[in-house]
């Protein structure tokens, strides 16, 4: 198994609680950022390729880069902690067990960006990680590594824990601010771009748990020693939520120069398929992604090992690539069906759906009950052109990114596996047997959508 950066305490007993964390090295980073200054902190996150881990992949250091600085108005660090993506839960993880991590890199992403205050915006359901959290903060706080003038810096700084109620929307960005102001929790037009209009109208960079947990080790060997772990553009170590058909679930770190193969069958990692069954597919980066049968998945289009980096996993674009995503690693048996799955995806993303959009509003709807009528044996070919149809016209006609999210899958499943939505039409008896028999039978995806 490669380096850890992320999780090389994760066993260490108390390692929850800040006197054991400082005596493994915490806060060290903290030490030695403010000593370098804002600037120099930028430009070693830039250095190390960080590139963001809730999904979009996009450059952390040149993120921070756009935050405006107008003299006088304050700027906003916010923690996106609403971790709702099914079959992604490394951010949970996280927070339960290495909770100082996160406070140890939201200090130092504070102190680069100006923010005074800062928030983490967790998940709703995450209760019982909210105390954790704010226990880890009094602690910090009382190590005098929040508060007032922090290690004599003049900085100050305090973070706050807010809950949200429970929608996936509010894993997006803007709606994530609008839901922290009291709004309801509905995307926001861009731009302006939170980097210019966020939070309360102000500055404000909105990064991931494990984005912003990750800036600890790159302060403590710095961007240029990061980014020679990993490979290319993907740079550092990444976790991976591995669920499904495997022998060994579970969150991995890994440094991204590893194949999709060895990650899947190799005993340091997913440790195969139960009962030596066959790898039909796999959705690599949570629900929202295409999903890739085992052709696809073990190589790329140009029929080179499919390796676990986001350039490799998206070789080749759709139809024949996927995205590496939330690192939400679902792993598909021969013995699922797809159809099934998509129709449990399309559910979520219909129930989600804020409704502000009428292609997401209406077409999450609309699949969804398509997808039920040819589960359930009583669908037409006419269906599955249909459901094409509809997905086509939601992708890129919404404000927010969850319109794609609902389509992808459904456009993945058809266009990969177009044969089993033929079998339901061509067979519904034996569908309507089928979906019954299954009622107890083992479900990844449902398991994953929750």
């Amino acid at each position: 198994m490669g380096r850890k950066l992320l999780l090389e305490h994760e066993h260490v007993e108390g390692i929850r609680y800040y006197e054991t964390y400082r005596r493994n090295g915490g806060y060290a980073a903290v030490e030695k950022a403010f000593k370098m200054g804002p600037a120099d902190i930028v430009e070693e996150v830039k250095k190390s390729g960080l590139r963001g881990r809730g999904g979009a992949g996009f450059p952390t250091g040149m993120k921070w880069s756009f935050l405006a600085k107008p003299e006088g108005v304050p700027r906003y660090l916010v923690c996106n902690a609403d971790e709702s993506e099914p079959g992604t839960f490394k951010d949970r993880y996280l927070m339960e067990f290495l909770p100082h991590l996160l406070i140890e890199g939201l200090i130092i992403s504070s102190f680069a960006l100006g923010s005074n205050r800062t928030y983490i915006y967790i998940r709703g359901e995450y209760a019982w990680i909210v105390d954790i959290l704010e226990q880890a903060i009094a602690e910090a706080n009382q190590a005098g590594f929040l508060g007032k003038n922090i290690l004599g810096s003049g900085f100050d700084c305090q973070i706050y824990v807010q809950r949200g109620a429970g929608a996936y929307i509010c894993g997006e960005e803007t709606a994530l601010l609008e839901s922290l102001e009291g709004k309801r929790g509905n995307p926001r037009i861009k731009p302006p771009f939170p980097a210019i209009k966020g939070l309360y109208d102000c500055p404000t960079v909105v990064n991931n748990v494990e984005t912003l947990a990750a800036v600890v080790p790159i302060i403590n060997i710095g961007g240029e020693e990061y980014a020679k772990i990993g490979v290319g553009k993907s740079t550092g170590t990444k976790l991976i939520s591995a669920c499904g058909n495997i022998n060994k679930p579970g969150i991995y770190e890994i440094d991204m120069t590893i194949s999709v193969e060895e990650f899947i069958y190799g005993e340091e990692y997913c440790g195969g398929i139960p009962k030596g069954k066959r790898l039909k597919a796999c959705i690599p980066g949570g629900s929202s992604v295409p999903i890739l049968p085992a052709n696809l998945l073990l190589k790329t289009a140009k029929g080179e090992q499919r390796m676990m980096t986001y350039e490799s996993l998206a070789d080749g674009g759709f139809p024949t690539g996927s995205m590496m995503g939330s690192g939400g690693f679902i792993v598909l048996d021969e013995d699922q069906c797809v159809v099934r799955h998509t129709y449990s995806l399309a559910r979520f993303y219909r129930h989600e759906s804020c409704g502000q959009c009428s292609p997401c509003r209406e077409g999450t709807g609309w699949m969804e009950k398509i997808l039920h009528k040819i589960e359930h044996g009583k669908g037409d070919m006419r269906d599955i052109d249909l459901l094409w149809d509809i997905q086509s016209k939601i992708e890129g006609n919404t404000i927010c990114p969850l319109g794609d999210a609902a389509a992808w899958p459904v456009a993945a499943a058809i266009r990969h596996f177009r044969d089993e939505f033929e079998w339901h039409v061509l067979n519904p008896e034996e569908s309507q047997k089928r979906n019954f028999g299954l009622a107890h039978y083992a479900d990844p995806i449902s398991v994953a959508v929750g």
